[in-house]
């Protein structure tokens, strides 16, 4: 042991046991770095993430907001239970604080911002409706990608009740009008979509010749804008 305060007045001798081996946080930040996979065991979940045993009998945080890009419920949680093996990335550590957070979503790429890399803004895209609420809908882009499709977004007229027009499982064309990073949501239009077709149409009759042209032709060009 090590002595760590001698009181002669009060004939105590204070000791240490722990001081005699290295700190075994120091060790684990001098042997990892942000951004390394790391193996561990779950030692315990709670409301706000999961705690991950580590080599030296130190713990490790998952919290909730990290674990799945696009899931931060508490169901989640669900998937994981103690005992289990986990990996993870490194997020940030502390030994000072004796501190050291994980991440289990930073294992793959962000799936969202894969999607608005390969997205261009007016792209017309295809969605699925998960939900429906009273100010607009969320659609399924692809897996862990979700649009959002506001009510003033489905027709140039106004909408009373969306859920009269639109259901849970719809499949939806829609064009892409923005990009919400913070909340992590494609913004769409069905209104812009049906414009843009609208001038498309318009723009096919004005370079029609009507003088030269025969009910044949009119009859050709309407399948022609229908395909």
């Amino acid at each position: 042991v090590l002595i760590l305060c001698i009181d002669e007045e009060r004939r105590r001798i204070s000791l240490g046991l722990k001081h005699c081996v290295d700190n075994p946080w120091n060790v684990f930040v001098k042997n990892n770095s942000k951004g390394d996979k790391i193996s561990g065991f779950i030692k315990s979940i709670t409301d706000f993430g999961i705690f991950v045993g580590l080599d030296g009998g130190i713990d490790g945080l998952i919290h909730l907001n990290d674990i799945s890009w696009s899931d931060c419920s508490h169901d989640i949680l669900n998937n994981y239970k103690k005992g289990d093996d986990i990996e993870a990335i490194i997020l940030s550590m502390d030994a000072d604080k004796e501190r050291i957070s994980l991440g289990i979503k930073q294992l793959i790429n962000d799936p969202f911002l894969i999607y608005v890399d390969n997205c261009k803004k007016s792209s017309i895209v295809f969605g699925k409706v998960v939900d429906v609420t009273q100010k607009g809908c969320i659609l399924s882009l692809s897996e862990d990608v979700f649009g959002y499709l506001k009510i003033s977004e489905i027709s140039k007229d106004r909408v009373e009740n969306i859920k009269t027009i639109i259901n849970i499982g719809d499949d939806i064309y829609s064009k892409v009008i923005g990009f919400d990073k913070k909340n992590r949501y494609v913004l769409l239009s069905i209104k812009a979509k049906n414009l843009e077709e609208e001038e498309e149409v318009l723009n096919k009759l004005n370079n029609i010749d009507l003088a030269n042209i025969t009910y044949g032709d009119l009859i050709k060009n309407k399948i022609d804008f229908i395909d």
